[in-house]
This record gives C-alpha cells, structure tokens and sequence, in this order.
C-alpha cells in the first residue's frame, strides 16, 4: 500500500471533522466526482470543490457529529478502499444512528478524483424522519 496516499486520505478525513473545507480543497483534484446514496437528503453525485462543500454543509444541517470514522485502508493499485463507521445524532429529531460504510476513492497522479460513498441509509433515514 502506498501509504503517502493512505495519510493523504487520512488527512481528508480530518479536515472533513473540522470543517476545513481549504484543506480539504487543496487534497483533491479540481474535478472532483463524490457520490453518496441519492436517499440521503446530502446523497446524490456532486462534482467539484464547491459541490463537496454542498455536501458537507447539507450533513450538518442535518445531522450532529463526525462524517466518517475510518478504521482500514485497502490498497487496489489506483483505487483506495475505505472501511469504517458513521455515527451521528439527527438534529431534527435528537436520534443517534451508526452504520458501517465503504468507500471507494480512485486517484488520478496519486490525488483523489472520485469518492463513492456505500452504506446502508435506513437507519439514518428513520433517524432523520423520527422528528
């Protein structure tokens, strides 16, 4: 495994829990591809810096607490394999939820170009209607 890449993510993972969208800018390509389930309010495919910012900002009017937390990183030549959990609390409805997600980054001269976003969205989504 390539691990300039795997801290490289791991940075992205951080500045996503801190909301520092500059950082986070600077560790992906202009183009950027993130996709998420479409159920999810945040879900769908957005591209570029500013539809990644879209996104986050749609999570957290929706939801309290951290993004993602990543717990394995697997190597497949030009693509990242993420395994870890979401957790969160709804803020519409005070309801907390966790979910085990994979997510698949392929990089483009070693900086991430796409994100894919797998988990299972019921729990979140009975979260977020309990309010």
């Amino acid at each position: 495994m390539v691990e300039e890449e795997v801290k490289s993510l791991q940075r992205i993972y951080q500045a996503v829990q801190r909301g520092d969208l500059d950082e986070l800018s600077e560790a992906l390509t202009h183009d950027i591809e993130w996709t998420l389930p479409g159920a999810l309010p945040w879900g769908g495919t957005h591209h570029g810096h500013l539809g990644v910012q879209a996104v986050l900002e749609i999570y957290r009017e929706h939801v309290e607490g951290p993004w993602s937390d990543p717990e394995e990183f697997l190597e497949a030549g030009d693509t990242i394999v993420v395994l870890g959990r979401v957790r969160g609390r709804t803020r519409s409805a005070d309801r907390r939820f966790e979910v085990p997600f994979a997510h698949v980054w392929r990089l483009t001269d070693g900086m991430p170009s796409s994100f894919y976003g797998y988990l299972d969205t019921e729990p979140i989504i009975t979260a977020l209607e309990a309010g």
